[in-house]
This record gives C-alpha cells, structure tokens and sequence, in this order.
C-alpha cells in the first residue's frame, strides 16, 4: 500500500512541478490555464442551468425527505470501502474501525437505513487526494473537469485512483461482468450522487450565483477551502488565519459532521 501511494505522490508532484507553480500566498489558487478552466466552467454552468437544476428541484419538491435521505445513506454507503482504503492508507485506525463499523452496521438494509450514525458512528468522507495530501502532494494546479466540476492535478489523480479502488469495478463472473454494465452502473452513481448534491445545495448554490461578482473566481476559492476543511479534518494549521479576499461559505463546514472541537488533522502512520 505504501508503495502505491508513494507512486501517486511522486506522479502528482511532477504534474505540479512541471506547471512552475513558484510561491503562493495562504490560500491562493495556482490557476495558470484560467481561459480553458472558464471555458468549460462554463459548459458545466450551461449542463446544470438546463439539466441539473430543474431535475435537482423536480427530485427535491416530489420525493420526500425520508426517502432522499435513504438514497444519501445509500450512496454513502457504496463509497464505504473507497474510504475505508483510504482510512487504513493514511494510517488512521480509529477512522478505518469508525468506517467498517459503519459499513456492518447500515448492511443490513444495504445501506438504505443510517443505522450506524445512531449508534454515534459518525460519516467522514475521504479519498486519494487526502491521502496524497496527507504523505505530502501539494494541490498542483487547478483543474476544471468535464461534468466533474472542480479539482487540481493531486485530486485529480486521486479520482482515478479511486476508480480503480472500487470494488465494483471488479465484479465477477455474472450477468454485471461486463463493461457496459459496469459503465451504466458507475454513471448512474455519478448522476444520483449530482442530482443528490444539487438538491441539498440547491439555496445555496442559486444564492452563490447571483450575488457573485465573478461566479467562477467564487468557486474556486469555495473548492480550495473545502478541500483544505477535509485534508485537515476541520482543524485548520496552527497560526493560519483566513487569508485575505477568501470567502466564509465554509467556515460552518467539519467533515463528517463531527463537533470542531474533536476533529483532529490527518497523519500518516509512523
């Protein structure tokens, strides 16, 4: 595991260095191809205008809480053992015990009932791109992606990293064993987890849009902060103030819905 990591580190540090990143400010954005990322921000933009929204606000208004919040257990319970991976790849045993913990206990109802958070089992998510971050990757530059939306060259290695970590991509031998089923599957994920998101930000993301001065500049700076809220598990770095210029649509935001005051920053074993 340690080796794979490494590898993923060392891949990421020469996509960011390859960019010239230099020195940056405490909570400045390496943008160097802003023109392309506006370019297909805006595309994205245009996607949820037209798609997006109206199927997020259709899906809000016409399904009940009860059952969305089943389909957001769901779906978080899919991503357990992307997680869990990545729990036990950082070294974090008491979040790797939280995570499978979570996992028996939702199974029962694959997932469709949060039993576990009941029982003080607390969601965090984490991917490979925390874990980049945690042995060390810088962000590298930001990334607009296709449909995705937000990231940078380490997040962005992380995504792939984690496709191929999920163990659904690895089904066997059976009616799902090939490709096109497992592509629909993964796509259909993609788009319920969309339209999930949307739906639960669907105020703030209309407000966000029509009071900013620049929507794009916006957002990236909201990306930056939430990722540096889950890479620090909700505690920021010691002395670290927010810079000047960022925004505060974060500062409520603690991973996993854990209090401020018990989240801990990540660590690699020793």
């Amino acid at each position: 595991m340690r080796r794979s990591v490494t590898a993923a580190v060392v891949a990421t540090g020469l996509l960011a260095g390859c960019a010239g990143q230099g020195e940056l400010e405490p909570g400045e954005v390496y943008d160097p191809i802003e023109p392309a990322n506006r370019m297909v921000f805006a595309v994205n933009d245009t996607v949820d205008i037209f798609v997006l929204q109206p199927t997020a606000y259709l899906y809000k208004e016409a399904v009940p809480d009860p059952v969305r919040d089943m389909v957001r257990s769901f779906l978080d319970w899919l991503k357990t053992p992307v997680i869990l991976a990545n729990d036990m790849f950082q070294g974090d045993w008491d979040a790797a015990g939280v995570t499978a913990s979570r996992f028996v206990a939702n199974s029962p109802f694959f997932g469709f009932v949060d039993n576990a958070t009941g029982l003080g089992l607390e969601h965090r998510d984490e991917d490979f791109g925390q874990t980049l971050a945690v042995y060390g990757a810088g962000d590298g530059p930001y990334i607009v992606l296709p449909l995705l939306g937000p990231s940078n060259a380490r997040d962005t290695v992380g995504l792939v990293v984690d496709h191929f970590l999920d163990p659904i991509n690895y089904i066997g031998d059976g009616p799902l064993d090939r490709d096109s089923d497992k592509t629909r599957i993964q796509v259909s994920r993609r788009v319920a987890g969309a339209v999930d998101f949307r739906a639960r930000n669907f105020a703030a993301i209309n407000e966000i849009k029509q009071t900013s001065v620049d929507y794009y500049a916006r957002v990236r700076t909201i990306y930056k902060q939430r990722r540096d809220a889950l890479i620090s598990n909700g505690t920021p770095p010691l002395g670290a103030g927010r810079p000047n210029g960022t925004s505060g649509e974060f500062e409520q935001y603690v991973p996993g819905g854990q209090p401020a005051e018990n989240a801990r920053p990540k660590s690699p074993s020793s």
